[in-house]
């Protein structure tokens, strides 16, 4: 338990300072990879994911932007304050750790810190690898600025190794993507420039030169324009043109924010143009500058070693032979230790690579002691918990036999309620169906009363309808008879007395009138009270849309005296309906 929780310890407190790491990254960057790279050498053992995004963070503190005029990828001069950085070995696996998984942005970044490092160490091959997977990811995420650097980088390899017309393409294929970061545009200009003056291609160094101090001047980057200025002497020293060449060296010499190794490179050069020009009092109070405080600056080897080759350059000249052959000895030692650097540089970064294979190897040994402590209590833990599953499933077995029997019990009890319900429940169905029965019994005795009143009913009717259709069969013998014997009153009158029962015909059709429309004859007399007889009778033989010819023949009347009663009725009836419409 001891090493577990050491263990775990451990690896929480890691974790928590690649958190810290990551607060930091932008504020504090150098804290930042430090703190990555004291994690790095803790005993623990992360997962690749986590190894993987602890060296990009850690690249990311070291080499990202934070307000800087150039990007510290795109800054040739980086390393000179930084010779022996430490990085995470596993940033050169983590581009293509990163694109296995489909993220290509963070596998573009990665490639590109990458390169920088492998290019810094003189790894040119894996450097070139690296910066060509920066520009392939870059462009599948359309990471413009990622490819620009990436190319420019390849360009400055190029032409390292002396292949200038390849650096001048992938310089131009560089700035089509750097977008809107004119520093950096000005800067890449400048180093097309210097290929073009290695060329002898004065005019195109001079327009790339002009364009890359545009730039620079608009957004105001002093370290671009001094690196156009500096290059500006050296075209203008090779055109033979040392007045232009030491006004542009004059020009940076006014710079007020100079510090100490500007001002010892400016004066180098200074020196080297009125060299070239053969005006050697100029030159001796340049180089005479140099060489004094040549021993008190940090410069690169690169620079000191061109301090040296010009001062025993200008001792030869002098005649001076013993001054110029401590300089070239000077000159000789210096390259020696530019070769010595380099191969503490390249040792520095194999042995930081085996101290962390080193560690990773200890880390891994420790690792497997803990897991052999761990297997062991695993063990004594699977015996302690198979004896305790053991007890578990024997008391289980009690008390599932315990449970049976209750169940058992529960399951008679409750049959034995549901037989007492279930005779309740007859007992009371059985007084229901004794009730429904008497229910029943009543309804039944009343349905057979309605039905005998039905019957009666339906008799009574069967008997009317008889007597209609005796009624009518009379009739119809009676008009059969009369047919047959025309112009017999007899027969006529045993006709009437059959079809009117023995009524008037007048009285008659009153009865059926009187059916069909009750109160009308009522209200005729109540309304037009001064209507003749003869006029009520036409009035309610209109109802039956008699013709005039039919009722004069019912009347035994002219048609004519059928029209005047109707003229007459017509004419008492507007009048009272004037005379109504007056008093309204």
């Amino acid at each position: 338990m001891l090493a577990l929780t050491a263990c775990d310890g451990t690896m929480r407190e890691a974790r928590r300072m690649v958190k810290c790491a990551g607060l930091l990254a932008d504020t504090l960057p150098d804290s930042a990879a430090r703190l990555i790279d004291s994690v790095l050498r803790m005993p623990v053992s992360f997962g690749e994911r986590e190894r993987m995004d602890m060296a990009l963070l850690q690249a990311e503190a070291l080499f990202g932007e934070r307000g800087q005029e150039i990007s510290p990828v795109m800054d040739d001069d980086f390393f000179d304050e930084h010779a022996y950085i430490s990085t995470s070995p596993e940033l050169e696996r983590a581009a293509a750790y990163y694109a296995k998984k489909k993220q290509y942005a963070k596998a573009a970044h990665a490639a590109l810190y990458s390169g920088f490092v492998q290019q810094h160490y003189d790894e040119k091959e894996a450097a070139m690898r690296s910066f060509k997977a920066a520009e392939r990811y870059g462009k599948m995420v359309d990471d413009s600025l990622t490819v620009a650097r990436a190319e420019y980088k390849m360009g400055s390899l190029l032409y390292n190794d002396g292949l200038k017309n390849e650096a001048q393409i992938m310089f131009r294929n560089s700035q089509r993507f750097i977008g809107d970061h004119h520093i950096e545009r000005a800067y890449i200009e400048n180093s097309e420039a210097v290929t073009y003056i290695l060329m002898g291609q004065h005019d195109n160094a001079d327009s790339c030169l002009q364009r890359g101090m545009i730039l620079a001047e608009k957004w105001h980057s002093d370290k671009v324009i001094r690196k156009i200025l500096n290059n500006y002497s050296v075209l203008y020293r090779l055109q033979g043109k040392y007045d232009q060449a030491v006004d542009c060296l004059h020009r940076m010499m006014a710079n007020p924010n100079l510090g100490e190794n500007d001002v010892f490179v400016l004066n180098l050069n200074l020196g080297n143009v009125y060299f070239d020009k053969k005006e050697m009092d100029s030159a001796t109070k340049y180089y005479q500058f140099v060489e004094l405080t040549l021993p008190k600056v940090n410069v690169k080897k690169e620079t000191v070693l061109a301090a040296y080759e010009a001062l025993y350059r200008f001792a030869e000249v002098q005649n001076d032979d013993s001054l110029a052959l401590h300089f070239r000895e000077m000159h000789e030692k210096g390259l020696y230790d530019l070769m010595i650097q380099r191969q503490k540089q390249t040792t520095y970064r194999i042995q930081q690579q085996f101290d962390y294979e080193s560690l990773q190897n200890e880390t891994n040994k420790e690792l497997l002691r803990r897991q052999h402590i761990i297997t062991l209590f695993a063990i004594f833990t699977i015996i302690g918990l198979a004896a305790l599953a053991i007890s578990l499933i024997r008391l289980a077995k009690i008390r599932k036999q315990e449970a049976i029997a209750k169940t058992n019990l529960f399951h008679f009890t409750q049959q034995n309620k549901e037989l007492q319900q279930k005779q309740e429940t007859t007992e009371k169905q059985m007084i229901d169906l004794s009730m429904a029965n008497e229910t029943n019994l009543k309804a039944f005795q009343e349905l057979s009363q309605k039905y005998q009143e039905i019957h009666d009913t339906c008799k009574g009717y069967a008997q009317t309808l008889s007597d209609a259709l005796n009624k009518e069969a009379l009739i119809m013998r009676k008009l059969d008879i009369y047919l047959g014997n025309k112009g017999e009153t007899a027969y006529l009158a045993a006709l009437n007395e059959a079809v009117f029962e023995g009524d008037e015909h007048w009285e008659a059709l009153m009865k059926v009138f009187d059916a069909l429309y009750p109160n009308v004859r009522e209200s005729l007399l109540l309304q037009y009270p001064d209507l003749t007889e003869m006029e009520q009778k036409d009035f309610i033989l209109s109802y039956f849309n008699v013709s005039r010819e039919d009722e004069a023949a019912m009347f035994n009347k002219s048609v004519h005296t059928v029209d005047k009663w109707r003229n007459g009725a017509r004419k008492k009836m507007q009048k009272k309906e004037e005379t109504r419409h007056d008093n309204s």
